[in-house]
């Protein structure tokens, strides 16, 4: 009888996320066909594949633009004045990193108003 010998397996796309294929193979050699005899046509596939590394990759967060500056604390003398900007372009997602590495999220402005009649 032809039988198909198993092995040769794991074959992979190096990717850790996002997707990937893992293949493996047999060879009709366990006894290879001789004197007439049926080769592994009928023994099903000789590559399989599946999918690996399903997960989706990492996004790390980045800083919007920065808001509008806000209304000054004292309508008279020296206030301070603030905006601010969010982590949401991208938001961090599946274990990527938030926007602490890149700075400030709020800006303070020291502003001096004078009263005008």
């Amino acid at each position: 009888m032809v039988g198909m010998e198993s092995g040769q397996s794991g074959r992979y796309v190096q990717k850790k996320c996002g997707g990937g294929n893992q293949y493996r193979h047999r060879e009709c050699n366990s006894p290879v066909p001789k004197h007439g005899g049926s080769d592994c046509t009928g023994l099903g596939q000789a590559i399989e594949k599946q999918n690996c590394n399903i997960n989706p990759c990492p996004v790390d967060g980045g800083y919007s633009e920065w808001g509008e500056w806000g209304t000054c604390s004292k309508t008279c003398g020296t206030g301070q004045q603030t905006r601010n900007r969010s982590c949401n372009n991208p938001e961090p997602n599946y274990g990527g990193r938030n926007c602490t590495n890149l700075g400030i999220m709020r800006n303070y402005e020291i502003a001096t108003r004078t009263h005008v009649q």
